[in-house]
């Protein structure tokens, strides 16, 4: 797997998790103290996040950056 597909894949993890709890992007970026646009690229995967950027949304989701990580398969 690439870096591109990995970015995807995480980012497609955090989206159902987030549309798991039934909360808006807005809404769960406010949460987190993070811009919309910005959490929205990384649902997107567009964006190459720091770990404590996965740390922080992994937290706000109340789940480990490690079963993020098993969810996205990488």
């Amino acid at each position: 797997m690439n870096l591109d597909q990995a970015q995807k894949s995480l980012g497609l993890a955090i989206r159902k998790q987030r549309v798991a709890l039934g909360v808006s992007q807005e809404a769960f970026a406010a949460s987190i103290s993070m811009h919309r646009v910005y959490y929205a690229a990384i649902e997107r995967g567009l964006k190459n996040m720091s770990l404590k950027t996965l740390l922080r949304i992994a937290e706000g989701l109340g789940v480990s950056q490690s079963d993020l990580m098993r969810q996205a398969t990488l």
